[in-house]
């Protein structure tokens, strides 16, 4: 197929949209486009000269000559040397093959992912169609100035997209959003004037939003990345999930509206959240209780999220949070009982450890208290446990994950079966020690690494803006709290947290994602801290502005109220009702615990040891031995083991015959016949740690390694007859998640 020179200007802006796709993902175009972008800049524009005008403003997508995501604009990834330009005249144009099928997995119903560009012969007629519509104009003037515009059009997609959350609302206290140039619609107003945007198909700028055309998408794509929920996934490496999440994002799937009843509900979960915060605080004046006010939308995107939970399989959600909300998380998600918490401010120890000390004692404070409760949803009954926290931050993250990995994990028999669909963990982070604690680090390394994944964590940061009293600035050198997510191809959802139904906007995309590629998701719910660190601090001492601001914003639950009352969805005397009901729930709780207190004496009473464990044989009979060895040294047909490790593992052989004062069995070899005597009794194993598999010392090889395929076979996982599995990882080089993440599977599997 060949085209003139003086049509090329509106192959251009097809071919401009053909070179975003294959910057982004090479594989996404036709392999004959892919081979003249692989040639380099000078040989695209050798073959279309229009095509200039495109890279010109691509590359002043941002006002400093890099393209949107901070690196330096080139045609292609990797320029070759340019080809020579053809002779004036007729230029040839690669033929189209049939396109390339883009990877999209949509959950729901959605605007359809086209699969791929058009053939050439219809992107030259749409857009001759387009710029040859108003016959006033000559071709030549039209074709420039549909031209620039679809430049323009092009790179105002990539900044909303890219830069977005720049410009979106999310403090509730009110602070401008910091914006970026690529996002001021006026720099493009020469070349992307209403006329053209109304003339410019949305089809071509593969946007999602309803509307025909730009001018009709733009509005709805605005709103979509600068309102109260933002997001963060340009920096996604893997294109099906970019492409996924654009779909999910502008199509609005996961916005829900939702009906009267609904709305109701949420309004009084809004109403309990803060009367019970305002219960405690009257009576009990002083106490620490670390309130939730301010992040009050927490608690019903958790509900979102043990809803959703049960309803994609799960059995059990694992929650590890901090100090912040922990009580009213222990109410409202798990399931406790308002008396239970009100004895803990009493002096009562009410909520036993989920491991707890035999012999008894005083236990911990009640904002670190662990519990587990069974919660019904429309999908079911789904079990809600709250991991024990220590006062170091994000420790309990490792813990978390391992015990839902334990969770997850069918320990029958073999390397044992992972089900990510059965446990999903849930992280509650704090903004100053989501980017302040390693150990975060550490966790997420493990999030996709074989022995560690848990089918995706979700994460939220319950972001009061500030760490205790240092602000964000003091705290770390990011932007976002949430951006060491980043470096994970993590995406990031920024959500104003007085906006409880974006709140659980939030939560749905989140949720659908983690089934969706199984990866973990980080929400930042944007909000403050109402009454300081804790009930007995001053914030106004370190951040009086702050404070000032704090003090003359609304709660959550006001705000929303009036919403309701605006729209005629309750009364302002209905709104006020549910928030009285639950102080009074709270209240006749308490009364009622009044006259069944325990004496001190009750209270303190120390329990004696009664079990210490009946004695167990170890011995194994000698037969018995001699039949496990040569079980693990039996190797499949056709496998090969390293012939200077065969030597080894033949002398193991000999081993069990050995006379007195012969070398005899070593410790690798001790080893691995223990573990086979405890997987014959059905008793599963599981072992991880740097060099794990082979043995630091290259005592151990658990693992065989066939030096020709390079497969890999395990003895312990293949012995006949046993009723358990043997797991054996090696470890990412590290050691505070790794160990922690082990001591969260034995809590949940401590058999194994």
């Amino acid at each position: 197929m060949a085209i003139s020179a003086k049509q090329s200007d509106l192959n251009a802006g097809y071919v401009g949209s053909l070179l975003e796709q294959y910057l982004e993902n090479p594989e996404a175009v036709d392999p004959a486009w892919r081979e003249l972008f692989e040639r380099g800049e000078d040989a695209v524009l050798a073959s279309l000269p229009g095509l200039s005008r495109l890279v010109e403003a691509r590359d002043s997508d941002d006002g400093h000559g890099h393209d949107g995501n901070g690196g330096a604009a080139a045609l292609a990834p990797q320029p070759a040397p340019a080809a020579a330009a053809p002779a004036p005249g007729a230029v040839p144009v690669p033929e189209m093959g049939p396109p390339a099928p883009q990877p999209v997995a949509s959950p729901e119903p959605a605007s359809p992912e086209p699969e791929g560009p058009p053939s050439s012969a219809a992107a030259g007629e749409e857009l001759a169609e387009v710029a040859l519509t108003d016959a006033t104009l000559t071709p030549a003037a039209v074709d420039e100035e549909l031209l620039a515009g679809v430049a323009s059009a092009m790179a105002l997609v990539k900044a909303y997209r890219t830069h977005g959350h720049l410009n979106a609302r999310l403090d509730p206290l009110g602070s401008e959003p910091m914006g970026d140039p690529a996002l001021d619609e006026t720099r493009l107003r020469p070349a992307l004037t209403p006329e053209l945007q109304a003339r410019i198909p949305a089809k071509l700028l593969r946007l999602y939003v309803p509307g025909e055309t730009l001018l009709e998408a733009l509005p709805r794509l605005r709103e979509v990345y600068t309102g109260p929920i933002a997001y963060e996934i340009e920096h996604i490496s893997d294109h099906a999930e970019r492409v996924w999440l654009r779909q999910a994002i502008e199509s609005g799937r996961f916005r829900k509206q939702l009906e009267v009843e609904e709305r109701k509900r949420l309004l009084e979960r809004l109403s309990q959240v803060e009367a019970f915060e305002t219960y405690l605080r009257r009576a009990f004046l002083g106490q620490k209780q670390f309130s939730i006010e301010g992040l009050d939308s927490l608690v019903p995107m958790l509900d979102v999220v043990v809803e959703l939970g049960a309803a994609g399989g799960a059995h059990e959600i694992v929650i590890g949070i901090a100090h912040r909300g922990r009580l009213n998380v222990l109410t409202h998600t798990v399931g406790r009982d308002y008396a239970s918490i009100l004895r803990e401010f009493e002096g009562e120890r009410t909520i036993d450890a989920l491991v707890s000390d035999p012999e008894g004692g005083t236990g911990d404070v009640k904002y670190h208290l662990a519990a587990s409760e069974s919660r019904q949803t429309a999908a079911g009954e789904i079990q809600v446990t709250l991991s024990p926290n220590p006062s170091h931050l994000e420790a309990v993250d490792p813990v978390v994950v391992g015990r839902a990995r334990a969770e997850q994990t069918d320990r029958s028999g073999g390397a044992g079966l992972h089900d990510p669909t059965v446990a999903l963990p849930l992280l509650i982070h704090g903004d100053a020690s989501f980017p302040g604690q390693g150990v975060v680090a550490e966790t997420f390394n493990l999030h996709s690494l074989d022995g560690y994944s848990t089918g995706g964590t979700l994460h939220v940061i319950a972001n009061n803006q500030v760490g205790f009293t240092t602000d964000p600035a003091e705290g770390r050198s990011t932007r976002y709290s949430s951006d060491l997510a980043k470096g994970f191809d993590v995406p990031i959802i920024h959500v104003n947290a007085d906006d409880p139904e974006a709140a659980l906007t939030a939560a749905r995309l989140a949720i659908a994602f983690r089934e969706e590629f199984g990866h973990d998701v980080v929400i930042d719910l944007v909000g403050y801290r109402r009454f300081g660190h804790n009930e007995q601090d001053e914030a106004s001492y370190t951040q009086p502005l702050m404070a000032e601001r704090i003090e003359h914003q609304p709660p959550a639950r006001e705000s929303y109220a009036a919403r309701l009352v605006q729209d005629g969805v309750v009364t302002a005397d209905e709104a006020k009702a549910l928030f009285e009901a639950t102080l009074a729930q709270v209240r006749d709780a308490h009364d009622a615990l009044k006259t069944s207190f325990a004496t001190p004496e009750q209270r303190f009473e120390r329990r004696p040891l009664t079990d210490t464990g009946a004695a167990v044989v170890t011995a194994v009979p000698a037969a018995r031995l001699t039949e496990l060895n040569e079980q693990l040294l039996r190797v499949p047909d056709g496998f090969t083991v390293n012939a200077k490790l065969a030597k080894q593992l033949e002398r193991r052989r000999e081993a069990l015959q050995a006379a007195p004062g012969e070398a005899g069995i070593d410790w690798g070899q001790a080893e691995s016949l223990a573990f086979a005597s405890l997987l014959g009794e059905g008793i599963p194993i599981r072992l991880s740690g740097q060099d794990t598999e082979r043995g630091t010392f290259s005592h151990r090889h658990a693992v065989l390694h066939d030096p020709v395929s390079g497969e890999t076979y395990t003895p312990l996982q293949n012995l006949p007859s046993t009723a358990a599995s043997f797991e054996i990882y090696n470890s990412p080089l590290s050691e505070y998640a790794p160990v922690a993440f082990e001591y969260g599977y034995s809590i949940a599997a401590p058999d194994a």
